[in-house]
């Protein structure tokens, strides 16, 4: 062949390449068209919506505060439930509203650290995230499973423990799973009974016993400080405690960031709903504990579950068979919730190859995937014998883990990217941003090194556990930009 005839080959050559690159350009530009046409009609999260599921998702009244009243008293709760809204909750939020302004996008925080800190960062955030829901999870069934137990009474109680728990929990959860088998929209169909046997009971109560309301028994000089035995010997209020069920009470605002890409006018809707949604759950639960105290000023008293005690002190029994009926509804509802999230993360995970591909499977009629959720179950179900305060412990480790990283993407973020779009901004610049992320940072460290030693040996299992499957992960996929892929985020 002579050049002549290999310059005209390759230009030849050349013009087709050059045409095959702008159709395929220009078909890349038609699809990104057509996903942002699709990312607009999926907006369909407004005010009310929002507001609605940030109080059933963060909140869902008072169940499992009670913990806190037996542990430092009713007048210390009643006056930090404003404290932590303050300086925990209000920063989660603001927090929470600029980085999902910024990443308008489903996938929350697994977004925000990974545009923050890259892939390795993220990577432990996820795994952290997983192994924070499936203690939640556990969480919401003991939860379940002790406001059940005042249906048997005194005679039958330790029937019930020893031989009924399990089975009953059993149940619960092969109902969840049920639930979330007829897929996504059954949950979310659902989520509005569930939002109210939530918020109903306590609405109920409180507007019965407002008449019996008692500051003195709450605030008063003589009001009951609960005096339990310190490791030194010493006794007083049980601040640990106190604190773990504070901030689990009172946290999750940073959840909402998870569905952004849904959410319409996001720059004004998202701090506009959560601070609604914040000041009726901080106003339900000061009015629900007040209300509760009143008719039962013994701290010693207060565990989960009291709630129906306190009911049937208000209203008799038919108020105590609302709170049953509420507070059943209510934890199977999160408890749906739940499952339905942190069974696509192990799903989204095992599609990408940070876990066995297995739980990738699916069910082809409402594209569930059934693995991860049965598997996410079975371990939700392996600590029903667990108390309350160990799994309350255990989730705020791994949450406060991933909390901590999450505030510290929204301070490299302001450094690295200043002109980053956000079109809502927390409104502090420089050292008064990183004065106002203190106290919730402090918050966090305070729970992870003051938490007793089984809960750091657990916590410091689940650190290593991730780091290894980083890098085992790695090796399998071959690159660490296959270990996220952004076109997975919905998956989650």
């Amino acid at each position: 062949m002579s050049g002549g005839e290999k310059k005209e080959n390759g230009a030849s050559l050349l013009v087709t390449s050059n045409k095959q690159q702008q159709q395929q350009n220009e078909e890349d530009d038609e699809n990104n068209n057509e996903h942002l046409m699709n990312a607009k009609t999926r907006r369909t999260l407004t005010f009310g919506k929002l507001v609605l599921f940030a109080f059933s998702s963060v909140a869902g009244g008072p169940y499992g505060f009670e913990d806190a009243v037996g542990a430092a008293g009713a007048k210390i709760t009643l006056l930090m439930v404003f404290v932590a809204g303050l300086f925990w909750s209000a920063p989660l939020a603001l927090m929470t509203a600029e980085l999902s302004s910024a990443l308008p996008e489903n996938g929350g925080h697994i977004l925000w650290i990974d545009k923050a800190f890259g892939p390795f960062w993220s990577f432990l955030n996820g795994h952290w995230s997983l192994i924070s829901g499936v203690f939640e999870g556990g969480l919401f069934a003991v939860l379940f499973l002790d406001y059940l137990e005042p249906a048997f009474g005194q005679a039958r109680e330790k029937m019930y423990n020893d031989q009924l728990r399990v089975p009953f929990g059993l149940v619960l959860m092969g109902v969840v799973v049920a639930i979330n088998m007829y897929g996504m929209e059954m949950v979310a169909n659902a989520s509005v009974l569930f939002a109210v046997a939530s918020l109903g009971p306590f609405i109920v109560l409180v507007v019965i016993g407002f008449p019996k309301l008692d500051f003195e028994a709450c605030f008063g000089k003589d009001t009951i400080v609960p005096q339990h035995e310190m490791s030194d010997g010493s006794f007083g209020p049980d601040w640990h405690t106190f604190l773990i069920i504070l901030l689990w009470s009172t946290a999750g605002y940073d959840l909402l960031g998870s569905c952004a890409g849904e959410v319409k006018n996001p720059s004004k809707t998202f701090v506009r709903a959560m601070f609604t949604a914040m000041g009726l759950a901080l106003l339900i639960d000061f009015l629900s504990i007040s209300v509760g105290y009143s008719v039962l000023a013994d701290p010693t008293k207060w565990e989960d579950g009291t709630f129906t005690e306190v009911a049937k002190l208000v209203g008799g029994s038919a108020l105590e068979l609302v709170f049953l009926i509420g507070a059943a509804i209510s934890t199977v509802g999160l408890l749906c919730t739940l499952l339905s999230t942190t069974s696509r993360i192990t799903y989204g995970m095992a599609v990408v190859g940070t876990l066995p591909k297995i739980f990738a499977k699916v069910d082809p009629k409402n594209n569930n995937p059934y693995a991860a959720m049965i598997m996410n179950a079975f371990l939700m179900t392996m600590l029903f014998l667990v108390p309350f305060e160990v799994l309350a412990e255990l989730e705020m480790w791994f949450y406060c883990a991933t909390t901590v990283m999450k505030f510290a993407a929204l301070l490299k973020l302001r450094e690295v990217a200043p002109a980053m779009k956000r079109p809502y901004r927390v409104p502090l610049d420089g050292i008064w941003l990183h004065l106002y992320c203190a106290p919730p940072l402090v918050c966090c460290f305070i729970v992870m090194f003051f938490a007793k030693k089984v809960t750091i040996v657990v916590g410091l299992i689940g650190v290593a556990f991730s780091v290894i499957m980083y890098y085992v992960s790695l090796a399998v996929v071959g690159s660490h930009t296959k270990l996220i892929r952004y076109d997975l985020i919905e998956e989650l």
